[in-house]
């Protein structure tokens, strides 16, 4: 009987002390609040592994800068699509011109200017890949979609290096192109050359060898009064 009482104490002891434990503000910093035990090992991760994991996913970054402008143009990007290295289609992607609006922080004043960049973000999937297209105004999606002639065939992206807006002028920003049967071997290739330029002798040679592309540029008009 002492026995039971003793253990029934020890019970009771332990449970008013659960119940009565202290409270304390947490003034530990943020990361150690939403990641006390290190699970993810997130101080050992750098930015150029994200963005590897996210390739690992599919999905690529691109960021385009297209200069200042001084005025308002109309702004149009296109999508051309080549087979043998004719262009057979081609697509409005946005149709708009170069202004945004935007408001000072604390006011309800707001002020216009002109976009100085692009981004589109990239994600691969099986005989697609979906574009999100961003400016500092416009959100939008769209894809390309391809049928492989080859069971073997694969296509990557290819982003130009220069792409400051010229009046009237095509501007490339990407390519998305398949790869090539070597005629002497018979496997796929893919040519080497990371960054476009037009009129650059690598980069004529990967959209003369590839059988199918497309091309992504804008171009920048007058507006018609």
């Amino acid at each position: 009987m002492k026995h039971l009482i003793l253990l029934i104490s020890i019970t009771l002891l332990f449970v008013t002390n659960g119940y009565s434990q202290e409270t304390k503000k947490d003034t530990r910093c943020q990361f150690l609040k939403e990641h006390g035990n290190n699970f993810y090992r997130s101080d050992q991760i750098s930015d150029l592994d994200l963005i590897q994991a996210l390739e690992v996913a599919g999905i690529r970054i691109y960021k385009f800068n297209i200069g200042e402008f001084d005025k308002k143009y109309n702004f149009y990007l296109m999508v051309d699509e080549y087979i043998d290295g004719e262009i057979v289609k081609t697509d409005t992607l946005i149709d708009d011109n170069n202004q945004y609006h935007y408001y000072e922080t604390g006011t309800k004043e707001y002020f216009l200017d002109f976009i100085d960049q692009i981004k589109i973000f990239t994600k691969d999937e099986e005989n697609k890949s979906s574009l999100h297209i961003r400016t500092y105004k416009i959100s939008t999606k769209k894809e390309i979609v391809y049928k492989k002639t080859d069971e073997n065939q694969f296509y990557n992206w290819r982003s130009y290096s220069i792409t400051s807006w010229k009046l009237d002028k095509k501007i490339p920003l990407m390519v998305y192109a398949s790869s090539w049967k070597d005629k002497k071997y018979g496997f796929h290739r893919f040519c080497g050359v990371v960054n476009l330029s037009q009129n650059d002798e690598r980069t004529e040679k990967l959209l003369s060898s590839s059988p199918h592309y497309f091309v992504i540029y804008y171009k920048v008009t007058d507006i018609e009064n």
